[in-house]
């Protein structure tokens, strides 16, 4: 659905849009929020949505704060009457850790432009799109151009873990209503369709206590650990998803022992298994790692290794053929030349709530490339985050018309 008076993509009216918007205005606001800490684990994102909630007021936003249970902000700030259509266009205000100062070239949050690149934790993952879409926002406003539809910024905490205290309170609070939406995570401006879920697997192994010098009196958990997880692999499916591609399982965090002179009689470890689309039984997909123990307690009768589920994520997929896919596609193409692909999108994120639980017609398309989030030296091009505000100018003018 779109507007009744509608000005598309390539229209002269967008292109008025993609036109003013101000290159030293995305930099700026993209280097003011990195410069607001908000690591999750370890902070809040209160500091990062005050400096939001400044820029957005400025811009005529009407601002609503949404708080978490456990006090974690959410900004949603709508511009327009409330008419539709609605759009919303989603990024979350959380980062990752910045890990030890000594492994960045630069300050994780002094936001330096090095080679052309904007450098900082959160630069594009994704404090980047958002000042991306903020600069959309602004230019609209600076060439006189009244949506006739509404447009909403889900400004979103904590993302980085499962949006437990973010998108998922605004879907609680009935505030997932629009009639289509955009989630900005960095795809280098390509059209993700689809996502990877996942499901965070906790595996415990269980031992015997014996001296270190007399290890045949005990039994060692964390070799009984090692036994497991050499064989990992194997609890993957032969299963390949046109997009996102196939399934995959990572050892995340180890823990186990209680001194250098004691043989381990537990083991502890945390396991990343990303599903894709499609995969949507929990107890199919830790089937295999139950039949993996079984197959290890057949080898060695002393093995014991408990298999539970932490946490489940659910994957997502939306088709290509909605109107809000074609004019992301059409925007983009008006900016670099050519139309983008549709691909997968092998993170999580926050569409998954738009997609799966409010049903809204949905796609994933921002600046940055997912290969350096969550890295060292987190970076994304300035020129990049220029192109996305003139071609998210162009998507929000073209799905939303004018009056």
């Amino acid at each position: 659905m779109v507007g009744e008076d509608v000005a598309g993509p390539s229209s002269s009216v967008a292109t008025a849009a993609a036109a003013a918007v101000d290159p030293d205005e995305v930099l700026r606001h993209a280097r003011t929020l990195i410069a607001a800490p908000s690591e999750n684990p370890g902070g809040t994102e209160d500091l990062a949505a005050e400096v939001a909630t400044e820029i957005l007021t400025v811009l005529g936003a009407e601002i609503r704060l949404v708080r978490s249970e456990e006090g974690r902000p959410s900004v949603v700030a709508r511009f327009g009457s409330g008419a539709r259509p609605r759009l919303a266009w989603n990024g979350h205000l959380d980062t990752v850790p910045t890990g030890s100062p000594s492994s960045w070239s630069s300050g994780p949050f002094d936001g330096e432009v090095l080679d052309g690149r904007l450098v900082g934790r959160g630069a594009c993952d994704m404090k980047g799109p958002i000042a991306s879409a903020v600069g959309a926002v602004a230019a609209i406003r600076r060439a006189g151009i009244a949506l006739a539809g509404t447009l909403e910024l889900h400004l979103v905490a904590d993302e980085e873990h499962a949006g437990v205290h973010g998108t998922r309170v605004l879907r609680d609070e009935g505030l997932l209503d629009q009639d289509a939406a955009i989630v900005g995570e960095p795809t280098e401006m390509e059209i993700a369709l689809a996502e990877r879920g996942g499901a965070w697997v906790t595996a415990v192994a269980h031992g015997k206590a014996a001296h270190g010098s007399q290890p045949q009196r005990g039994v060692n958990a964390i070799l009984t650990m090692s036994r497991f997880l050499l064989r990992l692999s194997e609890v993957l499916p032969d299963l390949i998803h046109p997009l996102v591609g196939a399934p995959t399982v990572n050892v995340a965090m180890v823990a186990g022992g209680s001194a250098p002179n004691v043989v381990p009689d537990r083991c502890e470890v945390e396991i990343d298994r990303r599903i894709v689309p499609g995969e949507d039984d929990r107890d199919a997909v830790l089937a295999p790692f139950h039949r993996l123990v079984d197959d290890l307690v057949a080898e060695r009768r002393d093995t014991r290794i408990e298999i539970t589920l932490r946490e489940w994520t659910e994957a997502a997929e939306t088709t290509g053929d909605s109107a809000i896919a074609a004019i992301v596609r059409d925007a983009i193409a008006a900016d670099t030349g050519a139309p983008p692909p549709f691909v997968g999108f092998t993170g999580i994120t926050d569409a998954r709530f738009y997609i799966n639980d409010a049903k809204i017609p949905t796609v994933i398309a921002g600046p940055g490339s997912l290969s350096v989030a969550h890295t060292a030296d987190e970076s994304i091009g300035v020129e990049e985050m220029v192109t996305a505000a003139r071609s998210y100018a162009r998507m929000f003018v073209g799905y939303l018309g004018t009056e």
